[in-house]
């Protein structure tokens, strides 16, 4: 068996999806960082720090019955993945197409929403807020799991989960 590395990045970040953007703002030595007001609901968290992303727009290519049960977490490391395997040369490579590629992808939770409708339903008894999507959406290992569902990919999957050194 052959072993592959991909050299190629790609990311969706407080400072865009492109490199020339993210190359730029880093250069330029701007911060991301931004205060989150809509923290202060919590009144035990010491921090209201955060990056958030800018909005981001589903891309027109990708199918519908591929991403509706995707939350956004996943939505972002499919883009991610996307973006490193055209910076990699990869994009429509056969070792793709074939499904025999595996993923190793990391995140420490998956999408919000879904987990604070889980906490509800653990509060309240009620399961108004629950979809049949959302443990999929909320499961740690969602963005490996998305990551090759959106591919086909029938490799291994390798997630991680180890808090913030989960980030791939």
């Amino acid at each position: 068996m052959k072993r592959v590395v991909i050299t190629g990045m790609g990311g969706v970040t407080a400072f865009g999806s492109r490199w020339d953007e993210i190359e730029a703002a880093l250069k330029a030595g701007r911060n991301a960082v931004r205060r989150m007001p809509q923290w202060d609901y919590f009144e035990s968290l010491h921090t209201r720090l955060a990056c958030p992303l800018p909005a981001f727009d589903t891309p027109a290519h990708y199918p519908r019955k591929k991403t509706r049960a995707m939350g956004p977490v996943s939505m972002y490391a499919v883009r991610a993945s996307e973006l490193a395997l055209a910076d990699a040369g990869l994009a429509d490579d056969a070792s793709i197409a074939d499904g025999r590629m595996g993923v190793a992808y990391g995140s420490s939770s998956g999408s919000v929403e879904p987990i604070r409708a889980f906490g509800a339903m653990l509060d309240t008894g009620s399961m108004t807020s629950v979809t049949s999507n959302s443990y999929v959406q909320m499961m740690p290992h969602t963005t490996a799991v998305n990551v090759s569902l959106f591919w086909d990919l029938k490799g291994r999957i390798v997630p991680t989960s180890s808090a913030c050194v989960s980030g791939s």
